[in-house]
C-alpha cells in the first residue's frame, strides 16, 4: 500500500509546498519518508521513499546532487523534498532539467516546516486514504452485504486489502475448512498451509515475528528458495484460532504502510468473526429443543425434521448422512450446565465444524451432541473417541471440580432414529461407570452384554433379590478386605498365588479368605455360572452397599 506523491501535494497540509521539477513523476508511490543529510546516506535507500533534505550537502557540490537524484531514480524512490531557503538560494538549472527528464519530483519545503510534522503528515495521509477507501467500499456494498452475510463480508475485506496493497491474499477458515483467495487465479501454495490451529508446515522454515501483539509473522521456506515467503495473521476468538490470513509476498516484502493496512483489515475481520461467533452462539440455543424433540421421538420423519429446521438459520447438517449420539454427563448436586452455557457453547463451537454436529443442554447435568459420522467408513467408535478426546479434556479442565463422563451410542443410518443412539450413550455413561470405574470416555459398544441391563433395574431393591447370597459378606467386620480379596481372586482366574502377589499377602491368606467367603455366602466359586454372577455383582457393589 502506498500513496502517490501528487495526491500528497494536493492535501491541505502540503498547500505551501510547491513542485520545482519532475511533474511527470507525480504518480510515483510513497511508502515511507526518510531523512538525508549525510554524504553517502543515499546509498542505503530501499525505494519508494520520499527523501527529505536541508540541502546542506548540495550547496557546493552539484555533482553529488546529480548523483543522488540519479541513484534515487534508479531505486524508484518517490522524489526529494528540499529546503531551498536554508542553504540553497536557488536550484541549479541542470538539476531542474535532470529531474524533468527523469520524471523525478523535486519539491520545495517551507523554511519553518519540522521534519517530524512532515513525516506524521505523510503517514496520516497514507493511512487515512486506506480507511476512507474501506469506508467507501463498505458504503458501496451496503445493498450487497446484509448484516448476516458474513462470508461475503470476509471475501470483500480480502479483495479490498489485496487491491490496496497489491499482493495476493488468502483466508483459511479453520472451522469451515474453506479457502478464499484473491486474485482468484492466484496459484495458491495450499499444500504448505494446513487447517490446523497452530504452525504445521510441510517444510523446514524460518519464522520472523512482525508484530508480537497480533502474532503477525513471516514464514520463509529454507528448503526451496524459489517459493515465495508469506505472512500469517491468525484470527483468534476466545483463545482459539478460527482463521488464518495469508499474504503471499511474490515480488518483495510488504512495507510499513502495507503492515498498517493488514492490521486494520485484521481488526475488521476479527469483528466479523466475533459476529459469526455471537450469531452461532445464539442459534445454537435453539438446538436444545430440536435435540429434545429428536431423542423423544417427536421428529420421527424427515419431513417433520425439515419443518423444524426451517426456524433455524445456518443449519448445516446433512440429514441424509449417518449420525451418532454423544452424551456428556456430570454427577448430580453440581451447578447446572445451564449456568455455564456460554463456556460450553464456546468449547464446541470453536472445535467442531457446524456441518458436523449440533449440540444442546438436555437437563442440568447432561449435554447431548449429535455428530455426523458419514466420513468414517470403519472404526467409527475409535474415530469418534479420537475426535472428541481433546474436546472432552477441555470440558474436564473447565469443570475440574466435577466428575464428568462421556458416553457414545451406536451409529444410526437415519438421524430421526437418533433416540436409539441416545439411549446407548446414556447407558455407556450410567452402566459404564460401574463396569469401567476409571474410564471417562465409554461407548455402548464397550459394554458388551452389560448393555442389555437397564439402569432402572440396577437398584438395591431389585438387585438384592437376584444377588442375595452376597449380602452376608457385607455384614462381616472385615467386609472391605474380603470383597477386595474376592475381586482380585476372580480377576486372577481363581489362582491364589497370582492373587496373593497382587494383594501383597501370603497365598494361604487368600485361600483362607476365599474359603470363608464361600462358607459365609453359601456359594460355589468352582461353578462357572455362580462365578460369573458374583463377578457381575461385584461390578455394582457400591449400589449393594
Amino acid at each position: 500500500m502506498g500513496i502517490k506523491i501528487g495526491e500528497i501535494l494536493k492535501t491541505k497540509f502540503f498547500s505551501d509546498y510547491h513542485l520545482i521539477a519532475g511533474e511527470k513523476g507525480l504518480d510515483r508511490e510513497t511508502q515511507a519518508v526518510a531523512l538525508f543529510d549525510a554524504p553517502d546516506g543515499y546509498k542505503w535507500f530501499k525505494g519508494k521513499e520520499l527523501v527529505l533534505s536541508s540541502g546542506y550537502l548540495f550547496k557546493d557540490d552539484i555533482k553529488l546532487f546529480k548523483d543522488v537524484i540519479i541513484f534515487l531514480h534508479s531505486k524508484n524512490s518517490t522524489g526529494m523534498a528540499i529546503k531551498t531557503d536554508r542553504y540553497l538560494n536557488e536550484i541549479p538549472e541542470e538539476i531542474i532539467n535532470l529531474c524533468n527528464d527523469l520524471g523525478f519530483p523535486l519539491i520545495n519545503i517551507p523554511y519553518n516546516a519540522a521534519w517530524i510534522d512532515i513525516i506524521n503528515a505523510v503517514n496520516s495521509i497514507a493511512m487515512n486514504s486506506y480507511i476512507t477507501y474501506i469506508n467507501d467500499k463498505k458504503n458501496a456494498d451496503k445493498l450487497l452485504l446484509r448484516s448476516d452475510n458474513f462470508h461475503k463480508k470476509i471475501e470483500k475485506t480480502i479483495i479490498n486489502l489485496s487491491e490496496e496493497i497489491n499482493y495476493p491474499i488468502s483466508i483459511f477458515d479453520i472451522l469451515e475448512k474453506e479457502i478464499f483467495t484473491f486474485p482468484i487465479n492466484h496459484s495458491l501454495l495450499k499444500d504448505d498451509i494446513s487447517f490446523n490451529k497452530g504452525d504445521d508446515f510441510s517444510f523446514n522454515y524460518q519464522k520472523e515475528v512482525l508484530c508480537d501483539k497480533l502474532n503477525i509473522y513471516r514464514i520463509k521456506n529454507i528448503e526451496d528458495k524459489s517459493k515465495c515467503p508469506f505472512i500469517i495473521m491468525p484470527i483468534v476468538i476466545k483463545g482459539v484460532t478460527v482463521s488464518k490470513l495469508i499474504v503471499w509476498e511474490e515480488c518483495n516484502e510488504i512495507d510499513y504502510y502495507d503492515l498498517f493496512s493488514l492490521r486494520l483489515s485484521y481488526t475488521l475481520l476479527l469483528e466479523i468473526y466475533e459476529q459469526i461467533y455471537l450469531m452461532n452462539s445464539f442459534e445454537r440455543r435453539f438446538y436444545d429443543d430440536l435435540i429434545k424433540d429428536l431423542i423423544n421421538g417427536e421428529l420421527d420423519t424427515k419431513q417433520k425434521l425439515i419443518k423444524a429446521m426451517n426456524s433455524i438459520q445456518d443449519f448445516k447438517l446433512n440429514i441424509e448422512n449417518k449420525f451418532i449420539c454423544i452424551c456428556i454427563k456430570q454427577d448430580e448436586n453440581n451447578p447446572s450446565f445451564y449456568n455455564s452455557r456460554e463456556t460450553i457453547s464456546t468449547t464446541f463451537l470453536l472445535n467442531i465444524p457446524k456441518d458436523k454436529s449440533i449440540f444442546g443442554i438436555l437437563d442440568d447435568n447432561t449435554i447431548i451432541i449429535i455428530y455426523d459420522v458419514e466420513e468414517h467408513r470403519e472404526d467409527i467408535i475409535e474415530n469418534v473417541k479420537k475426535t472428541f478426546e481433546p474436546i472432552f479434556r477441555q470440558i474436564k479442565t473447565t469443570f475440574s471440580d466435577r466428575e464428568i463422563k462421556l458416553g457414545i451410542g451406536d451409529m444410526v443410518e437415519d438421524i430421526c432414529s437418533i433416540k436409539k443412539s441416545y439411549i446407548g450413550s446414556l447407558k455407556a455413561v450410567d452402566i459404564g461407570s460401574y463396569i469401567y470405574p476409571d474410564g471417562e470416555m465409554i461407548s455402548f459398544e464397550d459394554l458388551g452384554p452389560f448393555g442389555l441391563l437397564r439402569l432402572e433395574n440396577i437398584q438395591r431393591k431389585n438387585f438384592s433379590n437376584n444377588f442375595s447370597n452376597i449380602y452376608p459378606l457385607l455384614k462381616e467386620p472385615n467386609s472391605e478386605e474380603l470383597i477386595s480379596t474376592l475381586k482380585v481372586y476372580l480377576e486372577s482366574e481363581s489362582n491364589c498365588n497370582i492373587a496373593a502377589k497382587k494383594l501383597f499377602i501370603h497365598s494361604n491368606t487368600v485361600r483362607y479368605r476365599i474359603a470363608k467367603i464361600q462358607q459365609t455366602c453359601n456359594i460355589d466359586l468352582e461353578d462357572p455360572i455362580e462365578r460369573l454372577k458374583i463377578e457381575i455383582t461385584l461390578k455394582f457393589i457400591d449400589i449393594l452397599k
